[in-house]
């Protein structure tokens, strides 16, 4: 009982919070087109209604957070809120398997489509799914940590929901870190909208994928995605904000706050992170010159654009990946595993774990030449323990079980082996568009396939272990 009032309890802030800022700015553009959604409405409504019951009888319980409450709040509130934004795409017309997908892909920040015409979607609903990603992107649970005061126990449940800065950039005052990150979210969120508009974007453009590319998200609101500007000034910015997304917030926020670079040129992550970016674009432009014989503008261009793009996990196109040949986007596909920063809301492995992974190979290897040789695996000054490589592996080995997993559910599906390792890819990474017959949208994949690669969404959002863990019986145990 005391956990469902736990989970009852951040539900408020969650609803209010997605009322405000998804529900509230599309039913208000509904209205001036002319055409008012009553769903969202609705949805609005009972929103407010219901943060205000929780405000008036569960916000003065104390309660002690478990890492089991965090687990179990952390899932509960993405599968909810998911069913919850499904709804108006549902009274729209779509079925429930492609409104479930294409609400999970939103909140997840994943950016895969299953709606194959977008330019049938008024501008509230365009809205409202690049809303999505924005609400995702920041992270409900970091939402609820800001709105509820004095939350006891409050580490526990933002680890559940993330990585990378929950114990060392986060100051010990938890919440009024919390929200100093929603605000330097929110700044970074319209300096990217300005900087759109000023390279020429309409400020409804701008804003709209503003909200997709500060959450590494990857929705656009038309069919060609980027491609549609042909402006070269906006694929710059674009490249700008997705790897300063990509990279650590915590990092962002502790240099900003100590007002020093020196957090940046320390950082093992983020040094590791450049160069894969660095070495990825050189090997895409060689790729695109000599193999796919663009001339060298064009290799510059879409090699520069599209290796971001996909290694940070935002999914955002110039033309259809199929169209740049096979090597390079297959190429770009492997390397989007590594994924983007830890504490950043890029999707895939993330980097520090594999740095941390070749920092114990390269110790192994030195091991075997030299027996007595006493190495101690560090990474940023810090000593590595046997317990974090262990948890490490660990986490790998499951990656690649759950991805083989939801593979085979796309093959016995019928889908092609390029296809299905694509999708599969770019679901349990949080990528976004697919290779083969997923490279424009996934309208074509079954019900069941549908479904699964919106929990494999999910499953890459919560870092595997978040979800796992709810099905081992020792788990629900006192």
């Amino acid at each position: 009982m005391t956990t469902l009032l736990k989970v009852l309890r951040f539900l408020g802030p969650i609803s209010l919070f997605f009322s405000f800022f998804v529900g509230l700015p599309s039913y208000l553009l509904s209205l001036y087109g002319g055409q008012a959604d009553s769903l969202l409405g609705y949805i609005l409504f009972w929103g407010l209604i219901y943060s205000l019951v929780i405000f008036f009888t569960l916000r003065r319980t104390k309660f002690n957070y478990t890492p089991r409450d965090g687990f179990i709040i952390t899932f509960v509130s993405w599968f909810l809120v998911s069913i919850i934004a499904a709804i108006p795409f549902i009274s729209f017309g779509m079925s429930p398997s492609d409104a479930f997908f294409e609400a999970v892909s939103g909140l997840t920040t994943t950016g895969s489509t299953s709606i194959s015409n977008l330019s049938i979607l008024p501008d509230y609903m365009l809205m409202y799914r690049q809303l999505l990603q924005w609400a995702g992107g920041v992270g409900l649970v970091i939402i609820v940590i800001a709105i509820i005061p004095a939350i006891s126990g409050g580490v526990k449940v933002l680890q559940a929901e993330t990585s990378g800065f929950a114990e060392k950039s986060f100051s010990p005052r938890l919440q009024e870190t919390a929200r100093s990150l929603l605000k330097f979210y929110l700044a970074i969120t319209l300096l990217c909208a300005l900087s759109y508009w000023i390279v020429g974007m309409t400020v409804f453009e701008s804003f709209a994928h503003s909200f997709s590319t500060v959450s590494i998200g990857g929705f656009s609101i038309y069919n060609d995605n980027f491609g549609h500007f042909n402006n070269q000034a906006i694929e710059l910015v674009a490249v700008v904000f997705m790897l300063l997304s990509a990279t650590n917030f915590g990092l962002h926020f502790i240099s900003i706050v100590r007002r020093s670079f020196k957090y940046y040129r320390e950082n093992d992550e983020f040094k590791f992170f450049k160069f894969i970016v660095i070495f990825s674009i050189l090997m895409s432009v060689l790729i695109l010159f000599f193999r796919e014989n663009l001339s060298f503008s064009e290799s510059l261009r879409y090699g520069v654009f599209q290796t971001v793009s996909i290694i940070t996990t935002t999914g955002f196109t110039l033309v259809p990946l199929n169209d740049l040949g096979t090597i390079m986007p297959f190429y770009i596909f492997i390397i989007s595993f590594i994924g983007a920063c830890s504490g950043s809301f890029g999707g895939g492995m993330k980097v520090w774990r594999v740095f941390m992974l070749l920092k114990v190979g390269f110790n192994n290897i030195t091991k075997l030449m030299h027996p007595n040789a006493i190495n101690i695996t560090k990474i940023s000054g810090e000593k590595v323990g046997s317990s974090q490589i262990e948890a490490v592996f660990s986490f790998v080995a499951i990656y690649i079980t759950f991805f083989l997993v939801f593979l085979f559910i796309l093959l016995f599906q019928g889908v092609d082996f390029y296809s299905a390792f694509s999708g599969t890819a770019a679901a349990i990474n949080n990528l976004g568009p697919g290779l083969g017959e997923f490279t424009h949208d996934y309208s074509a994949l079954s019900d069941v396939g549908k479904y699964a690669l919106s929990f494999a969404m999910i499953v890459g959002r919560l870092e595997l272990f978040g979800v796992l863990i709810l099905f081992f019986p020792s788990f629900w145990k006192n």
